[in-house]
């Protein structure tokens, strides 16, 4: 198929969709009802996609998005069957409490038939492995899981939370929501393209994301490697009180992880070596954590060989006089890095994270002028988005008190902006009363906010507003207040 054909059908018409399943599904074992499901799901996305992009902002073009899951289909999906009630199937399915299975190794699904259910298999199919730059090499495991977890709620908001005329957020179908807030305070202010950051991931997301990841039981393992990490960093202090010692136990260390290396090397160089190996390793691995095969040992060992050589490296710089005060600084950073992961609670870096988003949110916005006032209007969007990212079962953003203020300055400067640029009209010379009246344009479920319009009447020093979607009143509030000059009608959105 040539490049950009897909993008044509669906520019097209949604019919087209059948099209070109068709053409990828000819060489596919796919049933009639795995068929129709893709249909359906697809047509799901086409619907509420329009919705998505302008409430979220920083999502990928419609066409990128359906052209991802059609490459998924076409390229790993080898096999899809639909578990249909009383099936066997299903009730393997049951049994296991899960709602669908993936072989990614042999591009096998069985879901249940449900939209969703196949929209998170086909993404759970595509998940690969990656490893970010300039983070720790026992940080890239939580933060793996928590970009695989945080991208997968992410891509499916557009059927989840949209359907083709309203915006709900159904919060108990969010599967991982401390992941899904790590993910999206990233993507909103870096943008859709997170592995390919430049900028220094802040701190306290990786924190994050690893208390995360030790809070769950199945995870224990890296929990208690983590703990050794800790103790391994404070013997590593402990001998900087004694020069002499450091150096001698600096030595030993890089004999012994030549010794490994050149372990290594003698096994990938000889496959009865590998082979007994790969045994000895899987014989004490549990099930879900067995090797594969010898080549995916080949790539641990590699791995292994490769992180052998950065200690070894660390090693040299450490017993450098120059270098000595510099390591144990890092030293006593790196400490306090991991005690501060399990001192602290995952509310405890909400709060940090939110106030950093708001504090960065507001630097951006201060810098916006008439040349590129449209990131002004992608702005009001994203904070209104923000305040509706849930940090638990039943609470969001918005509700959290403590950062109450921190809400209200960034509000404040995007009205100021917003005024000045002409992009919002002035209905008061009252700037408390205006921030009043807007700062409920953040917590509306109005899609567009273009398109809303407010009438006010004033009785009694009681000022009544009306929010209308168009000519649908949608909400209303009112407050007292005196002497007040102000407009009867206005369109926000000059």
């Amino acid at each position: 198929m040539e490049k950009g054909s897909i993008l044509t059908i669906f520019n097209i018409n949604l019919k087209n969709y059948n099209n070109e399943l068709e053409k990828i599904l000819e060489n596919k074992l796919f049933s009639y009802d795995a068929k129709n499901l893709l249909l359906s799901m697809l047509y799901k996305i086409e619907n509420a996609y329009k919705d998505y992009e302008a409430v979220k902002v920083e999502v990928p073009t419609k066409n990128e998005y359906i052209e991802n899951i059609l490459r998924i289909i076409k390229e790993k999906a080898t096999k899809i069957l639909i578990a249909k009630i009383g099936s066997e199937e299903a009730k393997e399915l049951e049994k296991a409490g899960v709602t669908y299975k993936v072989d990614k190794n042999n591009g096998e699904i069985v879901c249940f038939q449900n939209e969703i259910t196949m929209l998170i298999a086909l993404l759970k199919l595509d998940e690969t492995e990656f490893k970010l730059k300039g983070i720790k090499n026992y940080a890239q495991i939580p933060m793996c899981e928590m970009i695989n977890h945080g991208k997968m709620e992410a891509n499916l908001e557009v059927i989840r939370n949209f359907n083709g005329w309203s915006w709900e957020i159904l919060i108990n179908e969010i599967k991982n929501i401390e992941y899904n807030f790590i993910y999206q305070n990233l993507l909103l202010l870096y943008g859709k393209n997170l592995l390919k950051l430049k900028d220094k991931i802040p701190d306290n997301i990786i924190k994050m994301a690893i208390k995360k990841y030790i809070l769950d039981d199945e995870n224990n393992k890296y929990k208690k490697e983590l703990k050794d990490i800790e103790k391994n960093k404070k013997e590593r202090l402990s001998l900087f009180k004694n020069k002499k010692e450091f150096i001698n136990q600096i030595t030993q260390e890089k004999k012994e992880y030549t010794k490994q290396i050149e372990k290594i090397d003698k096994m990938i160089n000889n496959n009865e070596e590998l082979r007994k190996e790969y045994f000895a390793r899987n014989e004490k691995l549990p099930n879900k954590e067995k090797i594969f095969s010898v080549s995916f040992l080949v790539k641990i060992l590699d791995k292994e060989r490769e992180e052998l050589l950065e200690k070894i490296d660390e090693c040299n710089k450490i017993i450098l006089p120059k270098e000595y005060i510099a390591q144990k600084q890092k030293i006593e950073a790196e400490l306090e890095f991991i005690e501060n992961i399990f001192d602290k609670k995952i509310e405890d870096y909400i709060l940090e994270i939110c106030k950093e988003f708001l504090q960065k949110a507001r630097e951006q916005i201060e810098k916006i002028n008439d040349e590129n006032k449209k990131e002004l209007i992608k702005w009001i969007y994203k904070i209104r988005y923000y305040r509706y990212i849930p940090i638990n079962n039943h609470e969001y953003i918005k509700d959290i008190k403590a950062i109450e203020e921190d809400f209200e300055n960034v509000i404040k400067e995007i009205i100021k902006k917003a005024q000045k640029l002409k992009i919002w009209d002035i209905f008061t010379d009252n700037f408390n009363l205006t921030y009043m009246v807007l700062k409920e344009i953040f917590d509306t479920k109005i899609i567009y906010l273009e398109e809303i319009n407010m009438s006010f009447s004033y009785e009694n020093n009681m000022l009544y507003v009306e929010y209308y979607d168009d000519d649908i009143i949608e909400s209303s509030i009112k407050f007292e207040v005196d002497n007040v000059k102000i407009k009867k009608k206005v369109k926000l959105f000059i």
